[in-house]
């Protein structure tokens, strides 16, 4: 895939699928999504992201893992929290937006119920929410 390269370790490491998945959570996917909406337009970042997270499932021999709507939807929302705040690093960004972190109640349950997201369409392809 063409574009920029950062010179971050770990963002060449999820583009290289060599993250070591039992330190690679959450937060770091974040990160790497941070990285490159700070390099690159909303859609050039998502399409980078997806690719490479993609690549990276399949390396890792569970392709299954791989959630379209989850993806989508926790990228979009954290180019909405960078817009909204453009002078905060990653840290202070997520300090200021814990619902990005929230796996329980957070940005991804604001939009989503349990079923539509547990769907193999929502996992397969972005879908949109039922609810607001």
């Amino acid at each position: 895939m063409s574009g920029p390269t950062s010179t971050d370790p770990l963002v060449r490491a999820f583009e290289a699928a060599s993250v070591d998945p039992a330190a690679f959570h959450h937060r770091e996917h974040l990160y790497v999504a941070w990285c490159y909406l700070r390099e690159l337009s909303l859609e050039d970042a998502l399409a980078r992201y997806v690719h490479f997270l993609k690549r990276l499932v399949v390396a890792l021999g569970v392709p299954q893992k791989y959630h379209a709507t989850m993806t989508w939807t926790y990228v979009v929302a954290l180019y909405d929290a960078m817009a909204q705040a453009p002078e905060l690093g990653f840290d202070a960004l997520l300090d200021a937006r814990p619902d990005l972190l929230d796996h329980r109640s957070g940005v991804l349950w604001k939009h989503y119920a349990k079923d539509e997201l547990d769907s193999p369409e929502a996992r397969e392809r972005f879908v949109l929410p039922r609810r607001g």
